[in-house]
């Protein structure tokens, strides 16, 4: 780290460097410049954070800490309405990367405006561009012929909309939201699930990707890029003002050309983020279901189609929240909500004794249940309007029966209340899923749902402490079960508009984020259930990093949809996850290559099983599908996605491979080839790849058949044979 004179024109700069990386500024703190390894050439030419309709004013500061080798440098900004504060921006070589740490302060009243960091590539048409988006969008993109067959490969598709995430693209005019917010499922292509954004040079193989901090408050934020090699970051809502800093950390990562570098740096540099807090999970998750039979079935034959727990359907309690009504003892029943179409036998009440049985039938057989959860919705046809209770009422042990004047009582700011159900994210009306938002006659900003039930913000104390009760109560009434599943997190992009997170700022007025709500009560719920050795997983609709902090998998409910699947996969890289499935999907075109997309992505769909509800159901089809797959399914059970440089390959035009750490040495899907008798497949930086025991599974038999593979100047290449156009080799002996 040192200070050079006259670089690349400029009359003063700086440089600070690290293995493999250095970037250049400006006297005033601008990046004039970054190079990655040898290369003299940049592969940045600009850069630098800024707050939208504010400029320097005055001299910027700079300071060279020595201790650490960081620069830092320091302006005061403002616009012409009189908003005024201070922007530091600190680069700090750490460990083969550059931490870019940018605070933010001001003494003003309240306000806010967009906060940007942008970037912007060298040589646009010679690099090619990834995010873990839902699908590649190669529309307008601008490349060189050189690049053309990564592009062509990366467009093979799968089946039905669904189209391979790990695509580079080259450089487009695109803006991606971070998370889905646009739309409350994230069914759409307009959304990336990681807070990343990665560079690929394949013919040099360099890469370079910005990494955003998880651990940051993130509000919303939207990632942008253009033809021109510019891209960016803007981050909306957060309020300035009233001695308040901002702070964001960044990290410029230098690696190889392939995806896997940047995901290699988020996974390690933040692995709270994606390992389960409860490792117990990855033995637990196989294929789903949703059903609320508690009839026995046929255990052996959904173990062959990998089948591994019930997320028990939401028809056992007598209404949302109350999940387990405070009953005396395990014994006393109560009457269920019955909302859904009761399956067979299932009586209209239920007790935790007869709940717990269930669960102990399961996990006899060696499955598991996780019960319903959900923290945004409460009761059924609650009444906003009830008015004073007497005395007698709200002293009543029987209080809860009346989910109304429960809620009056226990929690009465629970209630979602919003400025404008069409402006929750300064971007666009929301595609609300069915059934639609309704307000209540006369309570403008009230929202409730179907059956009537409220939309509660899990960040008001009083219910936090609710659903903390009934936490614990699924831990010492049924512990039998392991864990649960929590549903429908789609209202977490909404803003309470009568609370303060001391963060949000919408339409000119303090706000709390449900995102920061859901975080604040996970802290405390997810210790809860882990200290007793349960599980959590969550049909994650924001598709959002920092949400998953204690989720311990992801059960997507959009999973028939390539977009939600392909971000779940994502998410999960070192967590289980499972799809929503239904009949018609594994139907059309190729039941094939239904099945290999889960297994290239490390996903479970959901199984067969009698009385599903609204998701797959048994059929002739369906169960011969499962059984056929079975056997390579179970064998990626908790699998973690291998990130290592250059870890696997194959030459095969059109077939897609990956590689998984599992319990006992690693597997290797090899999928979409067609018709191909064959697929090379090569291996490197894997500890004792050449101790490795391989044989392969292929669909429609459970027999592993031994392979042998050539090692050579520590690479291993294996003659993979397919059946189906698929196969799954499995490496042991770690």
């Amino acid at each position: 780290m040192f200070i050079v004179k006259n670089i690349i024109g400029k009359k003063e700069a700086y440089e600070i460097r690290d293995a493999g990386i250095a970037v250049l500024f400006s006297e005033n703190g601008d990046i004039t410049g970054l190079l990655l390894g040898d290369s003299k050439l940049p592969f940045l030419d600009s850069g630098g954070t800024l707050l939208d309709g504010l400029h320097v004013r005055g001299k910027v500061a700079m300071k060279h800490l020595k201790k650490d080798g960081s620069y830092q440098f320091i302006r005061t900004i403002a616009d012409s309405l009189g908003h005024t504060c201070t922007q530091t921006d600190i680069f700090t070589p750490v460990k083969g990367s550059i931490r870019w740490d940018v605070a933010i302060s001001s003494d003003d009243p309240p306000w806010t405006t967009s906060i940007i960091s942008r970037l912007k590539c060298a040589k646009p048409k010679e690099t090619l561009i990834w995010s873990a988006w839902g699908s590649p969008d190669f529309s307008g993109t601008v490349i060189s012929p050189k690049l053309a067959e990564f592009v062509q490969k990366g467009k093979t598709m799968g089946n039905g909309n669904w189209s391979d995430p790990l695509a580079p693209v080259g450089f487009l005019n695109r803006k991606w939201h971070y998370g889905n917010v646009a739309q409350i499922c994230p069914i759409a292509d307009d959304f990336v699930a990681l807070p990343l954004f990665t560079l690929l040079v394949p013919e040099s193989d360099l890469g370079l990707s910005l990494v955003l901090s998880p651990e940051d408050i993130l509000l919303n934020m939207d990632l942008s890029v253009s033809t021109d090699g510019q891209f960016q970051y803007s981050r909306s809502n957060y309020r300035l003002g009233s001695g308040r800093t901002l702070k964001f950390t960044m990290y410029l990562v230098p690696h190889e050309a392939s995806w896997r570098g940047g995901m290699r740096f988020l996974t390690q540099r933040y692995p709270l983020y994606f390992d389960a807090p409860n490792p117990r999970t990855h033995r637990i998750v196989g294929c789903g279901a949703y059903s609320g039979s508690e009839m026995p079935f046929d255990v052996a034959k959904y173990k062959k189609m990998a089948f591994g727990f019930n997320w028990k359907l939401s028809d056992d309690f007598p209404y949302m929240g109350m999940f387990i009504p405070p009953v005396k003892d395990a014994d006393e029943k109560w009457k269920r909500s019955c909302a859904e179409p009761r399956p067979e036998g299932k009586t209209d009440s239920t007790s935790c004794r007869q709940l717990n049985e269930y669960a102990k039938y399961m996990k006899e057989n060696g499955l598991s249940v996780l019960n319903y959860f959900n923290v945004t919705e409460y009761g059924k046809d609650v009444n906003p309007n009830i008015g004073q209770l007497p005395a007698a009422k709200i002293n009543d042990t029987e209080l809860w029966k009346d989910g109304s004047a429960f809620m009056k009582v226990n929690f009465p700011n629970a209630w979602l209340r919003v400025t404008s159900c069409s402006k929750v994210n300064n971007s666009k009306p929301l595609t609300p899923i069915k059934p639609i938002i309704e307000l209540p006659s006369g309570l403008k900003g009230i929202m409730s749902n179907c059956y009537g039930a409220a939309i509660v913000d899990p960040g008001d104390p009083d219910y936090q402490k609710f659903m903390l009760e009934q936490a614990a109560r699924h831990i010492k009434l049924v512990p039998e079960t392991d864990g649960i599943c929590i549903d429908r997190t789609d209202w977490l992009t909404f803003y309470n508009s009568q609370a303060d997170d001391s963060v949000s700022w919408v339409d000119g007025l303090p706000a709390r984020s449900l995102y920061l709500s859901w975080i604040g009560l996970m802290s405390k719920l997810g210790p809860l259930m882990h200290q007793a050795d349960k599980v959590i997983l969550s049909n994650m609709m924001p598709m959002r990093l920092e949400l998953g902090r204690e989720l311990d998998g992801i059960y997507t409910e959009f999973g028939q949809n390539g977009n939600a699947l392909n971000t779940s996969a994502l998410l999960c890289t070192r967590k289980p996850a499972v799809a929503w499935t239904y009949n018609k999907t594994i139907q059309e075109p190729d039941p094939d290559l239904f099945m290999q997309r889960h297994l290239y992505l490390g996903v479970f769909p959901t199984a067969p099983f009698p009385f599903n509800n609204h998701c797959i159901g048994p059929d002739p089809l369906a169960d011969q599908l499962y059984t056929d797959y079975g056997p390579l399914l179970n064998a990626m059970r908790g699998k973690k996605w291998v990130l290592e440089q250059n870890c696997v390959e194959t030459t095969m035009q059109d077939v897609k491979v990956n590689l998984f750490e599992v319990s006992d040495g690693y597997v290797l899907p090899v999928t979409f080839g067609g018709s191909a008798e064959s697929a090379i497949v090569r291996l490197r930086n894997i500890l004792d790849l050449n101790k490795m025991k391989l044989t392969v599974l292929h669909p429609g038999s459970d027999i592993e058949v031994s392979l042998t593979g050539l090692f050579n100047s520590n690479v291993l290449e294996i003659v993979v044979p397919l059946k189906r156009g698929c196969a799954m080799v499995k490496l042991s002996g770690k």
